[in-house]
């Protein structure tokens, strides 16, 4: 199986794989690269967030998201609590438009929804995809022949 939720780095890597994984799934941690097709300003944002910079939405719609905690996302949730269910009331601001808008044009990333997981608390520089990966498994591997190796002696 393949993790996916919350991997960030290499002794979370290591971990997924001594539960018997055979790969992990990175999503949010993938956002903050130099390849990802997305605004810098993104980028900055997933950098300086922690893991309390989250919050989850659209849950009175049974199709709650995680999303980054920002001026979109709390009126999103005042509009909730109003109009429960009520996607109508709240489309203008959940819609991908605006996802798109903040990611590929303004780099804004107050003024839209979107998603990203605490892991953002891991997250710390914006390295190429190879960086990243190498770290992780590098990591991964000190974690693996050190810490877990010395459990099965």
């Amino acid at each position: 199986y393949v993790t996916s939720g919350g991997v960030g780095d290499g002794k979370q890597l290591a971990a997924c794989l001594a539960m018997g994984a055979e790969g992990v799934n990175l999503g949010t941690r993938f956002m903050a690269t130099a390849e990802a097709p997305i605004h810098d300003n993104i980028k900055k944002a997933l950098v300086a967030g922690d893991e309390n910079s989250t919050q989850l939405v659209m849950r009175s719609l049974k199709n709650t998201e995680r999303v980054y905690k920002n001026a979109a996302s709390d009126e999103v949730l005042r509009i909730e609590a109003e109009h429960p269910g009520q996607i109508d009331k709240i489309y203008h601001i959940v819609k991908g438009e605006n996802y798109r808008a903040s990611f590929q044009e303004t780099g804004d990333a107050q003024s839209s929804v979107w998603s990203c997981g605490p892991v953002m608390g891991l997250i710390e520089s914006v390295p190429t995809c190879d960086e990243l990966v190498r770290g992780m498994v590098s990591e991964a591997e000190a974690v693996i022949q050190g810490r877990l190796a010395e459990m099965c002696r």
